[in-house]
């Protein structure tokens, strides 16, 4: 009989919270991907969704969960390791002005706390000086989760609407 990984678990869980926002119309799931990495041995989970509100889907959030070789072999090893996986929640928006990323940084900061890591990421279009710079943020934890934080992941979900919400402002400005 087949032994699901922490990955495995965790993954289910994240699917099912975010499904059950989609089917209850609070947001629409856009993307999903499901990844083995032969050549590195690495899983990869990623899904993506907008708030219902945002016909467009101008600002996305996409949620994505890794588990590296080191970890699926000591699990699969039993070793006394506990394993575990890494946790990344990105949001995407596009921004007129780059001086609007510090605006962006401390509303992500008030809702997700000053213990995580905010990246943001511009790029755009060359050689169009005009153009709009796509707003890469990503949130990220700084540790690996682990099966007993299957609550902690799912109290996560208000966070991600809420950031998505409170973004809106931001979004061509």
């Amino acid at each position: 009989m087949f032994d699901p990984t922490a990955f495995d678990n965790l993954k289910t869980v994240l699917e099912g919270a975010v499904y059950d926002l989609d089917l209850a119309g609070e947001i629409i799931v856009i993307d999903r991907h499901d990844m083995v990495d032969l050549a590195h041995f690495s899983r990869a989970y990623t899904i993506t969704f907008c708030l219902s509100s945002d016909h467009k889907q101008n600002i996305s959030c996409t949620i994505r969960l890794e588990m590296d070789l080191e970890q699926i072999a000591q699990e699969l090893l039993q070793r006394a390791v506990r394993p575990g996986c890494k946790l990344m929640i990105a949001f995407s928006l596009p921004i007129r002005r780059h001086t609007t990323c510090s605006l962006i940084e401390g509303t992500l900061l008030r809702i997700w706390g000053d213990k995580r890591i905010i990246r943001q990421t511009l790029s755009h279009d060359f050689p169009n000086e005009e153009s709009v710079y796509h707003n890469e943020v990503t949130i990220e934890f700084g540790r690996l989760i682990y099966e007993d934080n299957v609550d902690d992941l799912q109290e996560m979900i208000p966070y991600m609407l809420d950031s998505l919400e409170q973004l809106q402002p931001f979004y061509k400005s």
